[in-house]
């Protein structure tokens, strides 16, 4: 801290100017009584009123007062709220600054308002932190001063040690954190306004317990400020997320905290302005908590009531009174405000200390001291009888067949039952009403065996239970083979493969196809009939044609030539088709002309083309005249193919054909042309014999009368 010597006088007048809070305490409304569980014995709650009681208690020679709610009993223990106060403050004004008074009765606890020490200028204070507020190094020792306070309000004045809450003020508010730090183990809870835990957590606070931490913090408080700091330069004291989280690290909490909406706190408003931040999930159990009061102060006006109720209300959450005082906590006592009972087993609402039949919820006095209370005791004066099973008067004890149903009692598993005689399962449920006799876990309607605990299914049939049965789906392979072989046991369609059939799953059998080659080895483990592939084509050498060649496995025609290289796979005397016309070379006469492969006369030319294919003189008919033009005297000549005579006209034109001379007949007279005369008049063709003497005197006449003609000319 600061060497001034003025320096703890100013952070005493800032502690009192900031400490005390101003405002009237507004009209307290009373609470609804609190609803409990009734007990059938005439016990109540109390009925805790404000006429409040209180009585000075003494610890470390120190005294502090204790207030009760008018009504309170001792031996039935309340929660004790410890409030305490900021620096220069006291224990009664923070107790009213916080509604604590009128809480006492409205909330039904006790309240412990003990002072802190006065220093040398006259401020109490509390030795709570390094940073807050022993200004002057006194030797005190406030620890030890609040446990003897708590454990003399537990001790003398019903004080219930599992219901102990600390909240404080500012300084106060420090103390509560060193409380929880050094004190853990007694302590419930502590709500922390406006303090701060020790900077140094680790090393400075010991770990003695898991109380639920409250911290309580103002955004705009400026004399313990909420992003941490120190009073006047002196011991730091760490934020109030800070000292919030190193509380759920040390309790296992979630490291982030929940925003779980607003609370109203302050103004009397109906305004919530306090952030609820909680770290959730503490693997501890307990709860660590910060509620951030936006734009408060260091000391805002607190709701009246809300502020105490909303407070104590978290802080006693987890917290289970014991309203009867009776060591059962409420949550576990069947009577809540009755001491001396606690129990009912059998739910009847008499408690097991008075009830003398604790299992029968019909009755609980036993008239005749057999442990059977009537009404159930059918002889509640005898002893020795109290049960009439068949209602014939005589006490079951000295009934030899008590339920009349034929069967001898000794020989009867139910002999108060007539309906039942037989127990198979020994569960209490005879086999008539019992759904699964044997009590294996299967209703009898489901059950193979419903008399045999040991068997429920019998899925092949056989007779024989599946836990007995070595092959339950009768499939032929035992259950254990089947195991082994990664198949159903329990499924007769799902078998092991067993290639070789040597009931040896392939799983496990190392020569599957059984064919004495180990599958190791066996290029074909699945085959039986192959075990080598020698030129890797995919075919076992037994069964390839070629072994050796990878490019062929099968010779459908056995020609020696492979089907992939066989132009004729199914025909042994051809594999070849060099003009791929679709005739083998073998038998083309032209294997290398597609256009030809028969050549019927043999002479050379193809069928195809040979005009006379079975002609091996004639190959070409060049007119179309169905004569070779070999043979064709008019190979050109559509109309002619023969000239008998040779005359140069074919006989099919030569009227004449065996007549050289002759081969045209104009007038048809049968006298060729050449010979007739008048080879246009069919009625004559010889030369006839005229006077020709005319004709010469003609010409010489026409010769003369040339001459002269030129003669003249010529002169």
């Amino acid at each position: 801290m600061s060497n001034s010597p003025y320096a703890p006088i100013l952070v005493c007048l800032m502690l009192m100017a900031f400490g005390l809070p101003g405002g009237e305490q507004a009209q307290v409304e009373e609470i609804e009584d609190r609803l409990w569980t009734d007990s059938n014995d005439g016990y109540g709650p109390i009925n805790y009123t404000n006429e409040h009681t209180t009585a000075t208690i003494t610890s470390e020679g120190r005294s502090a007062t204790i207030t009760m709610p008018g009504g309170h009993v001792y031996d039935r223990p309340l929660p004790l709220v410890v409030g305490l106060h900021g620096y220069s403050s006291s224990g009664s004004f923070n107790a009213w600054w916080m509604s604590l008074y009128d809480s006492v009765h409205q909330n039904e606890h006790l309240l412990l308002t003990p002072d802190g020490t006065m220093n040398i200028i006259g401020m109490r204070f509390w030795n709570a932190t390094e940073a807050c507020c022993n200004l002057f190094g006194t030797e005190v020792d406030d620890v030890a001063f609040l446990a003897g306070l708590i454990d003399q309000a537990i001790q003398n004045y019903g004080a219930d040690p599992e219901g102990v809450v600390l909240i404080g003020h500012s300084n106060g508010a420090f103390m509560s954190h060193r409380m929880a730090c050094d004190q853990g183990g007694i302590i419930e809870s502590i709500v922390s306004l406006n303090g701060a835990t020790w900077d140094d957590f680790a090393n400075d606070c010991p770990d003695t317990g898991r109380p639920n931490i409250l911290h309580v913090h103002s955004s705009l408080d400026s004399v313990i400020q909420y992003a941490g700091g120190s009073i006047t330069g002196g011991n730091p004291y760490p934020s109030a997320p800070q000292s919030t989280a190193f509380w759920a690290d040390r309790s296992g909490c979630d490291a982030s905290w929940t925003d779980l909406g607003s609370i109203d706190l302050t103004g009397s408003d109906g305004a919530p302005e306090t952030d609820n931040l909680e770290h959730l999930n503490c693997a501890d159990g307990n709860r660590v908590a910060h509620w951030r009061i936006n734009d408060g102060t260091h000391a805002p006006p607190l709701n009246d009531p809300g502020w105490a109720d909303e407070s104590l209300s978290w802080a006693l959450e987890d917290f289970s009174r014991d309203s009867d005082g009776d060591g059962y906590r409420d949550d576990v006592d069947a009577f809540i405000y009755n001491p001396n009972e606690w129990a009912d087993a059998d739910g009847d609402k008499v408690g097991d200390n008075t009830d003398q039949c604790d299992d029968d919820p019909t009755g609980w006095i036993d008239s005749d001291g057999d442990g059977v209370c009537v009404p159930s005791d059918a002889f509640p004066n005898n002893p020795y009888e109290w049960s009439d099973a068949d209602g014939d008067g005589t006490g079951d004890n000295s009934d030899a067949d008590d339920d009349n149903d034929g069967v001898a009692d000794y020989y009867d598993a139910f002999p108060l039952d007539a309906n039942e005689t037989v127990d198979t399962d020994g569960d209490g449920v005879g086999d008539n009403a019992d759904t699964d006799d044997d009590n294996d876990g299967w209703d009898d309607a489901q059950d193979a065996f419903p008399l045999d605990p040991d068997e429920h299914s019998d899925i092949d049939g056989d007779g024989v239970g599946d836990n007995a049965d070595a092959d339950d789906d009768g499939d032929g392979w035992s259950d254990a083979d089947e195991l082994s072989c990664q198949t159903d046991p329990v499924d007769g369609a799902d078998v092991p493969t067993d290639t070789d059939s040597d009931w040896e799953c392939d799983l496990l059998d190392d020569d599957d196809d059984g064919d004495g080659d180990p599958d190791g080895d066996d290029q074909f483990p699945l085959d039986s009939t192959e075990w080598d592939d020698s030129d890797g084509d995919g075919v076992g050498d037994n069964a390839d044609a070629f072994p050796e060649d990878a490019a062929e496995t099968l010779d459908s025609d056995a020609d020696g030539v492979g089907d992939n290289g066989d132009e004729f796979p199914q025909d042994a005397f051809e594999w070849a088709d060099s003009d791929g016309d679709g005739v083998g070379d073998n038998a083309d006469a032209f294997p290398d002309d597609s256009s030809e492969w028969v050549d019927s006369d043999g002479d050379g030319v193809g069928d195809n083309q040979d005009a006379f294919p079975g002609d091996a003189s004639e190959t070409v008919d060049t007119d179309g005249d169905g004569f070779g033009d070999n043979m064709d005297a008019f190979p050109y000549s559509l109309r002619e193919w023969i000239d008998t005579d040779g005359d140069g006209v074919g006989d099919n034109s030569d009227a004449f054909p065996m007549d050289p001379t002759e081969s045209m007949d104009s007038d048809g007279d049968g006298v060729g042309d050449r010979a007739d005369f008048f080879p246009n008049d069919a009625t004559k063709w010889e030369e006839e014999k005229m006077d020709t003497m005319p004709l010469i005197l003609a010409a010489v006449v026409v010769v003369l009368l040339g001459l002269v003609v030129y003669s003249g000319r010529k002169k």
